[in-house]
Order: structure tokens, then C-alpha cells, then sequence
């Protein structure tokens, strides 16, 4: 236990660190300095690095430390409840179901896209799961394959809405690829309570997620009722991308590779793994948004291709590494 609460804070002090360099690196590199007066005393002694540091970087950095912290919280969830390595929000068509809804309330013009994302997000849990119920049994092969499929709709049908309300092409196209440069203070203010609320929810039933995640007869021969708990993480996993996708767009990879990096240090208890992923996830995001701002100055590229080239390679790699043993 000791171990772990010295990397949980070892993470806590990356992640201070991370943002840091952050808020100090982009087209204009401030000092540390300028940055400490500038959040502390509201004046860096230019305005222009004022509104440089509070105004622009630091909503994205917060945008990307939530965002992280969802997607690996939730592939996090999303793995203990299906047993299964495999599974995270973009393989199980969360994140794409999620997408659509968000793409609807563009499409239409809503101000808080958060709400429609969720709620795609949900059903669309809730049906893959149910198309993989095999003779009264999770079938877990049934449940990708769905999610794969159920993921292509979705994706098919926000280009067809993309190609009806052209208006709107560009701004879905970018923001699908993953996209945090549109992060709005007021918006991140509601997302962090529903944030907060899923984290301590998720933490709350931790130990009976436990449980769950050594088999459904196992966990019910000792009072754990099965159905309300994956209902319970189903619908926070759900929340969770839902936020991270109206945020954020579609990012892949972090909610399925973050879990598996964290589980080799801290295990597979889930009162460890679940926060341990979320500041690790919130860690990997920032640092790739950061490659996505600066490696083409002034240009940049959105986060997603960043996640993806990292992402990949790490995950063959570790499957490698598994097969090995």
C-alpha cells in the first residue's frame, strides 16, 4: 500500500510538472516566472502573456487533463467489467456512438454538446451489450465484434450528416480526429462536476468491481449484485467518454493502453488502478497534445494522430511482451 501512494503522488508531481512545461513552451515560450505571477498575482508584466497563459493555454491544458483522465478511467472500467484486455470506449463503440450524438447537437446548434454525447453514449452501451448476450452469457467476441460494427454506423452516419449540413463539415471532420483547441472555460466548469461525480461514484463501488472482475457466479455467491453493478459502470463509463468526446472529439488509444501500463505497477485493484490510470491518462494526453501545438510551429495537428502513432505501437508492444511470457 505504501508503495502505491508513492506513485500515485509520483504521478501527481509528473502531472504538475507536465503542466508546467505546458504553459511555458507554444509559439511564445514564457518564463516560469511570468507563469507563476501571471496565475498567482494576475500579472506576468506583459498583458499579452496574460491572456496567453490564463486565457488560452491553460483551458486546453485543463481540457486535456480531464479528457485523459476520462478516457483512461473509463478503459479502466470498461476492461474490469467485461474481463477483457481488449475492451475500451473506442473498440466498444462508445466513443463513436458518443461522437454522433455530439455531432447532432453541432449539426443543430446546441451550446452544451455534453448532454446529447452522454446520452448517445449510454444507449449505445447499453445496446452493444445486449446484442452480446449469448445464451444468457456475456459472449466477449460477440461484444467487439458489435462494437466494431455498431462504431462504423455511427461514424458512417455523422458523415452523412456532415455531407447533408455542410455548413458544419470542417469544424466535425477536425474536431473527429481529436481536437482541444476550442476549450471553453465555462463548459470545462459543468464538466468537472459531472466528472467529479462519476470519479467518486466509480470509487465508491470499487470493491464490489473487485469482486466482478473475478466472475459473475463468484461475485453473486458473496451478496454482490451483479446486473446493478455493470449497469452502475456501464452508465459512468458511458458519462465519462460521452464527456471526453464533446470535449475533446474522438481520441483512441489512451483508454486502451493506459490500464494496461498502470495495471504492471499498481495491479488490478481497482481502488488503485482507477485513479492511478486517470492522472496517468490526463499525463499522456497532455504531453500529446503539447507534440500536437508545437512539432509544426505555427501550424498544429490535432491530438488524435498523436494519441495514435504513440498508442499503437506501445499496445503491440505490450501484446508482444505478454505473448512472451
Amino acid at each position: 500500500m505504501k508503495n502505491k501512494i508513492i506513485l500515485l503522488s509520483g504521478l501527481l508531481v509528473m502531472l504538475l510538472v507536465v503542466t508546467a512545461t505546458a504553459l511555458k513552451i507554444g509559439s511564445i515560450n514564457i518564463s516560469f516566472m511570468e507563469i507563476f505571477k501571471a496565475l498567482f498575482t494576475g500579472h506576468s508584466g506583459a498583458q499579452s502573456n496574460n491572456i496567453i497563459i490564463t486565457d488560452i493555454r491553460l483551458p486546453r491544458i485543463i481540457d486535456a487533463i480531464l479528457v485523459g483522465g476520462m478516457l483512461g478511467l473509463s478503459g479502466a472500467i470498461l476492461q474490469a467489467v467485461l474481463k477483457n484486455p481488449l475492451s475500451d470506449p473506442f473498440i466498444t463503440g462508445i466513443s463513436s456512438g458518443s461522437a454522433f450524438g455530439a455531432a447532432i447537437g453541432i449539426v443543430m446548434g446546441f451550446t452544451m454538446i455534453i448532454l446529447p454525447a452522454m446520452a448517445a453514449g449510454i444507449i449505445t452501451i447499453l445496446i452493444v451489450y445486449r446484442f452480446s448476450i449469448i445464451y444468457g452469457r456475456l459472449n466477449i467476441t460477440y461484444l467487439l465484434l458489435t462494437g466494431v460494427m455498431v462504431g462504423s454506423l455511427f461514424s458512417a452516419l455523422i458523415m452523412l450528416l456532415s455531407s447533408i449540413f455542410s455548413r458544419d463539415l470542417m469544424k466535425v471532420m477536425f474536431w473527429l480526429m481529436g481536437d482541444l483547441s476550442g476549450a471553453d472555460t465555462s463548459v470545462l466548469k459543468y464538466a468537472f462536476v459531472f466528472v467529479l461525480a462519476a470519479f467518486i461514484a466509480a470509487m465508491y463501488f470499487a470493491n464490489d468491481l473487485n469482486i466482478l472482475s473475478t466472475g459473475e457466479e463468484e461475485a453473486g455467491t458473496v451478496g454482490v449484485n451483479v446486473e446493478f453493478i455493470k449497469t452502475i459502470y456501464f452508465i459512468i463509463a458511458s458519462v465519462l467518454t460521452g464527456i471526453a468526446v464533446s470535449l475533446s472529439g474522438v481520441i483512441g488509444f489512451v483508454g486502451l493502453v493506459i490500464p494496461h501500463i498502470m495495471r504492471m505497477f499498481v495491479g488490478s485493484d481497482m481502488r488503485w488502478l482507477m485513479p492511478a490510470s486517470f492522472i496517468t491518462g490526463g499525463i499522456f494526453l497532455l504531453l500529446a497534445d503539447t507534440v500536437a501545438r508545437t512539432i509544426f510551429l505555427p501550424a498544429e495537428i490535432p491530438v488524435g494522430i498523436i494519441t495514435g502513432l504513440i498508442g499503437a505501437p506501445v499496445f503491440i508492444f505490450i501484446l508482444l511482451a505478454k505473448k512472451e511470457v
